[in-house]
């Protein structure tokens, strides 16, 4: 498995591979990345990896092998064939490369290589326990001279051994050498795509105008929620849109969670206020108190430490919603602040956190209430 750090793994993101994070040095399991903050590929101390899709073969289950979109030049390489495994680098000048990859017989370890062709000899019912592995590192074909080149150097030779042999034979002119024609490589159709590829790949948009313009054909083609809440992800770390541009998207995702979805995200009512109560009206809601405490909190700790301002907002916000949580004294007071747990906008897990500490709280003053009766 290939660790890979923030940026290779936003740039394998934006090519539509499925990343998976975890906190660097620590031996957890790599976990999917809609369970990390928006923010993740901004912040220290987390590594990347790409997320593994497996198949199943005669009942071998190994990775799915590369594509010609999956490798880049010098990637280290495992190619199948039917008497071993080769360890190598990928080139796009060797044929057989390019082939081998093309057609599904390349891995991008040792092990799965092993499990594929075991694999493919049960199907074929063969037995295969030690597949052999050797290395082969891909050298060019040196350059070949024409023919014609080649016999013009022999007759300058043997006319300058002739001079030497016979001091009294009048020296012949030298003939002119045929520059040889360098042979241009073969490269197949798939190959100048990947070659391509590897070029829009790395000539990432830094426009802004662009960006938004790309950013919200992507959010309108969604046909899911989960789709659309994974994708925050992407313009949230991107480090070429100002806090406008995030704002005007982040609508954007929302608006696009109404249309999928009225029953979850259509706005709450607000409850009906008793005449005790007229008088909070004009006071700040819930979410803008709660909003207002974290921003505070968060821009004091950015300055003393030097952190993302945004991932410490939204760390910050989840905090001060908890910490109302467990400031309501009543079952009245507490429903009342439950608009705010969709309003806050966060990421699913944390959500769901929210929810089920809500829901205990409600739980524990429903039985104070009961119990001072």
């Amino acid at each position: 498995m290939r660790i890979l750090n923030s940026k290779e793994a936003f740039e394998a993101m934006m090519a539509g591979r499925n990343i998976m994070c975890r906190a660097a040095g620590e031996l957890m399991d790599f976990d999917d990345l809609s369970q990390f903050p928006a923010t993740i590929f901004a912040m220290p101390g987390y590594e990347f990896c790409i997320k593994i899709e497996t198949m199943e073969l005669a009942g071998v289950t190994f990775a799915k092998p590369l594509t010609l979109n999956d490798v880049v030049e010098g990637q280290e390489i495992f190619l199948v064939y039917p008497n071993c495994i080769v360890h190598t680098q990928f080139t796009s000048l060797s044929g057989k490369y390019v082939e081998c990859v093309r057609y599904g017989f390349a891995q991008a370890d040792q092990e799965n290589a092993e499990l594929q062709l075991q694999a493919i000899g049960k199907l074929l019912g063969r037995d295969i326990p030690y597949p052999l592995t050797i290395e082969s590192h891909y050298q060019p074909e040196k350059k070949r001279r024409s023919r014609k080149a080649k016999e013009d150097t022999q007759q300058v030779n043997t006319l300058a051994e002739s001079g030497n042999a016979v001091s009294n034979i009048e020296k012949q002119p030298e003939p002119e050498v045929v520059k040889p024609v360098e042979a241009v490589p073969e490269v197949s159709i798939a190959v100048a795509d990947v070659s391509k590829a590897a070029i829009e790949e790395d000539a990432v948009e830094t426009d802004p105008v662009k960006l938004v313009e790309k950013f919200t054909a992507q959010i309108d083609q969604f046909t899911t929620t989960q789709d659309v809440l994974s994708f925050r992800h992407v313009f949230l770390a991107n480090g070429h849109l100002d806090q406008k541009d995030q704002q005007h998207l982040c609508k954007l995702t929302e608006d696009k969670l109404l249309e999928l979805d009225p029953e979850q995200y259509a706005p709450k009512a607000e409850p009906e206020l008793s005449p005790d109560e007229v008088t909070e009206v004009a006071q700040p809601s819930f979410m803008d108190q709660i909003e207002n405490v974290a921003r505070k909190q968060a821009s004091v700790e950015s300055a003393e430490h030097g952190s993302a301002p945004i991932d410490l907002f939204y760390k910050k916000k989840k905090q001060v919603l908890i910490n109302r949580i467990y400031d309501m004294d009543s079952v009245e007071t507490l429903e009342r602040l439950a608009p705010a747990i969709p309003a806050a906008k966060l990421l699913p897990a944390d959500h769901q956190e929210l929810l089920s500490i809500y829901a205990q709280r409600k739980d524990a003053l429903a039985t104070e209430t009961g119990e001072a009766s």
